[in-house]
């Protein structure tokens, strides 16, 4: 199981974070940082998602 660290500072299971995810956004995302760490990953996302949707994406 791969953990990260959400914008809150917790500690959070990645599988169930990217199960929430938007779709277009994550793929874009995937396209885009094929290489790279979960982390990065993760923090790449929150940053599209609240400019898509004007709020904080949360688990």
């Amino acid at each position: 199981m791969s953990t990260i660290i959400d914008q809150d500072g917790e500690e959070i299971d990645y599988a169930t974070a990217v199960n929430l995810m938007d779709d277009e956004i994550r793929e874009g995302l995937h396209a885009e940082m094929a290489l790279c760490t979960d982390q990065q990953f993760f923090d790449a996302y929150i940053e599209r998602h609240y400019a898509k949707y004007g709020e904080d994406f949360t688990i």
